[in-house]
């Protein structure tokens, strides 16, 4: 699946589950996905992000959501 597809398949989750809500990070560790938006003013979800899995690719990260459907 190429990265167009797999960004509308995750537009598309995100829409159905978070009311369109999708959160992309790029860290110097590699990305993160997830459906939602983080409020990063509070401790709880900077650490929850922190203990996600990082991804070296977008790709690799885009299809882990399609796989677990990942919330914060």
């Amino acid at each position: 699946m190429n990265l167009e597809t797999l960004i509308q398949k995750a537009e598309a989750l995100a829409k159905e589950k978070t009311d369109g809500h999708l959160s992309i990070l790029k860290f110097t560790t590699g990305y993160k996905v997830f459906l939602g938006t983080p409020n990063l003013d509070i401790g709880e979800e900077r650490e929850n992000i922190s203990n996600m899995n990082s991804f070296s690719t977008l790709e690799e990260a885009l299809k882990s959501l399609l796989k677990t459907n990942v919330l914060i």
